[in-house]
């Protein structure tokens, strides 16, 4: 067998370059870097031609004979990267996304004003991380973890799909991290187990199917403290989006009552090309104020009016609430961002 393509060497060489999010490797040698959200194409002629013998030595196949599919995290060294290997026309192709060592504090990562704080004072219910692939939602949710563990502590289970980010446990805190395809089969299981565990905090990576999101849901009105993310594209619409993955057709009025009564805060985010890498811009709904719900909110939810919630956004700042274009504006006026034409 002929000596493999050096992978690791290559993905350091191409991600420690400012800006690279995400790096794509194809079976015929064509390699796509992104980066600050654009993707440059190149052939590296020695990865077409070692290949196969690369994808043996760091996927190899298993028990069924297959090497493609789940995401898992290969690492070299202090370096992670999270990595899909997945078959296509003509061959396949190896996306890989470089792994921070640490997720970075809320400051670091320019968290919202009072996001931090907020996570730190709930004592159950549940946050939703939203926004498209490859926005940042889980290292968020890892910063906001690792922020309860300096400032409050507990018992933390994580189910994870696969782990990115390997917290530190202290004198007063526990991480318990589980991951799908080794620890457990999937997300809903993952989540039924958690609760005979008793934690004082359960993050799920996602939340994609109906049972996860049903339990999700038992989980946060039993007192437990709920952070998970999933796909979205605006803050307003991430109650319906959740809602849709247990009743599509969105009749299941007790799903509803159950999300209101639960839903403390909605962080949607993307990720926007500026002067110096990538810079996050957010959008913030808020449930609860000075420790006091906010029955407008929860009404809204209960009553399936998205217009209405966009509307308490745009009103919401005295209650801390941020909308998409107010942090735009202020990254903009901050010099992070370029101008809108």
């Amino acid at each position: 067998m002929s000596t493999p393509f050096p992978l690791f060497d290559f993905l350091e060489e191409v991600s420690r370059q400012p800006g690279t999010t995400d790096i794509t490797m194809v079976s015929d040698g064509r390699v796509a870097v992104r980066r600050n959200a654009r993707i440059a194409v190149t052939r590296v002629e020695a990865l077409g031609r070692l290949w196969a013998e690369t994808m043996e030595v760091h996927f190899p196949s298993g028990r069924d004979g297959r090497r493609h599919g789940a995401a898992r995290v290969i690492a070299s060294g202090r370096r992670r990267y999270r990595a899909t290997l997945a078959a296509h026309r003509g061959g396949s192709s190896l996306s890989v996304r470089p792994l921070r060592e640490r997720p970075g504090s809320p400051d670091e990562l320019r968290l919202p004003d009072g996001l931090a704080e907020f996570f730190l004072g709930l004592n159950g219910g549940l946050v939703l991380v939203a926004g498209p692939t490859g926005s940042g939602k889980s290292t968020t949710v890892a910063s906001l973890l690792d922020a309860r563990r300096d400032g409050v502590g507990g018992k933390f289970v994580t189910i994870e799909d696969p782990v990115e980010f390997v917290h530190s446990d202290d004198e007063r805190t526990l991480f318990i991290q589980r991951e799908l395809g080794t620890s457990v089969s999937d997300y809903a299981e993952g989540l039924e187990e958690a609760l005979q565990m008793n934690p004082d905090v359960i993050a799920v990576q996602e939340i994609r199917e109906r049972a996860a999101a049903e339990t999700a849901l038992s989980a946060a009105l039993s007192g437990h403290l709920v952070i998970a993310s999933m796909h979205a594209f605006t803050a307003p619409t991430v109650p319906q989006r959740c809602l849709s993955v247990i009743d599509p057709g969105l009749e299941d009025h007790g799903a509803r009552d159950s999300l209101a009564a639960c839903l403390e805060a909605i962080v949607f985010q993307r990720l926007l090309p500026g002067f110096d890498g990538l810079v996050p811009v957010f959008e913030v709904l808020y449930f609860r104020h000075r420790g006091e719900r906010l029955a407008s909110m929860e009404r809204l939810v209960r009553q399936g009016n998205w217009v209405g919630l966009r509307q308490e956004l745009a009103e919401g700042r005295r209650f801390g609430m941020i909308e998409w274009e107010e942090n735009l504006r202020e990254r903009i006026s901050s010099g992070l961002l370029p101008a809108v034409p």
